[in-house]
């Protein structure tokens, strides 16, 4: 039986846990005993630093460390660590679980028998997963996100309610949520997060955030 250590939001440790199932041996204890870390904080910077020293302090060095990359590639988060080799990428947020597959990002220094190690835990757990590139917002959440930013451009400018935004979105390409309402499941901070961390890393105006989403959060608003 694995034994697991969490650390992040309630919200998504909650998520974990059922993915995991009732054979996984969560603790509370950060030690040597431990076989998988899972990180799922995702901003901001100072508290994913913190995580990791503390990481660092306290396990050796062939534990695998699952940290969520989605604003923070796994390649910047080497450079916060003593042991950047057991990083491995990880897309977690709120709802992650209802996507039945998981994203792992490992980088470029990402020990072959450390990520061999994570990849058979999550084996055992009958947990599916694909490899993806090591980039801020992986593949299926950073997709969503610029959706989420363009559907609230057009809300923004009152070419449709938000209603009609996510009823033609669900219609149109069958997705099981709209655009605005998936915004508010995923958190619009960390969307907000996503984008920036995306333009930011390529320097393209398609990734900026629309100010809607900044105010939003100012005035801790949702869509709905």
């Amino acid at each position: 039986m694995a034994k697991i250590f969490l650390f992040g939001k309630d919200s998504i440790k909650k998520e974990i846990k059922t993915l995991f199932g009732e054979n996984a041996d969560f603790t509370n204890t950060l030690n040597n005993d431990v076989d998988i870390i899972i990180d799922s904080t995702n901003y901001p910077r100072a508290k994913k630093l913190e995580n990791i020293k503390s990481i660092d302090k306290h396990c050796k060095t062939g534990i695998p460390v699952l940290t969520s990359s989605l604003c923070i590639s796994v390649s910047e988060q080497c450079t916060m660590s003593k042991l950047p080799h057991r990083l491995i990428g990880i897309g977690l947020y709120d709802t992650f679980s209802s996507a039945k597959r998981i994203e792992l990002a490992p980088s470029k220094i990402t020990d072959s028998e450390i990520l061999k190690n994570a990849e058979n835990i999550l084996r055992g757990f009958e947990i599916n997963y694909s490899m993806v590139p090591d980039r801020v917002g992986l593949v299926f959440p950073r997709i969503l996100s610029m959706i989420i930013n363009e559907a609230a451009q057009v809300y923004s400018e009152k070419i449709a309610i938000k209603e009609d935004i996510d009823t033609a979105m669900k219609l149109g390409t069958n997705y099981p949520f709209g655009p605005l309402e998936w915004a508010d499941r995923l958190g619009i901070e960390l969307v907000y997060e996503i984008l920036s961390a995306l333009q930011r890393d390529f320097g393209e105006d398609r990734y900026r955030p629309h100010p809607l989403l900044n105010e939003m959060i100012n005035l801790n608003k949702n869509f709905y």
